[in-house]
């Protein structure tokens, strides 16, 4: 790909506005990416990266989480890996309790296999378009 990859730490920035140096630059470059004066992309582990630390550093709600994941998503010209996937990643993450990473291999699962996952966590169980079961 061309372009910048986008860490975590300016999603961050631009996110939570929490460094008055910092944020005004990423903001700057988001612009500058939504104009088409630069290009850039994020990759799947950026975006794990990011629901985790908004929950656990900066203990956003899940909702919350959710509405600036969507900004991201919603970043025109911003090249997302796996934009499918983590749609409906997030889709499983508003709607049951499953840690986002299980959401996203949910998502994988459904959108790239037949649904199956093999694991002990019951709340793939509630997940629509999964089905579970346990090694025997």
């Amino acid at each position: 790909m061309r372009g910048y990859l986008v860490d975590t730490n300016v999603f961050l920035r631009l996110l939570t506005d929490d460094d008055a140096a910092q944020t005004p630059a990423a903001k700057n470059f988001i612009a500058k990416v939504i104009a088409r004066k630069a290009q850039a992309y994020v990759t799947v582990p950026v975006v794990l990266e990011l629901v985790w630390t908004l929950e656990s550093y900066y203990e956003l709600s899940r909702s919350d989480v959710a509405l600036k994941l969507a900004l991201l998503l919603n970043t025109t010209n911003l090249i997302v890996e796996k934009q499918d996937e983590i749609e409906q990643a997030l889709e499983y993450y508003k709607n049951s309790k499953a840690d986002f990473v299980d959401c996203y291999n949910a998502a994988f699962a459904k959108l790239n296999g037949d649904g199956n996952i093999l694991s002990y966590d019951r709340h793939f169980d509630r997940l629509p378009g999964i089905k579970r079961s346990q090694p025997e």
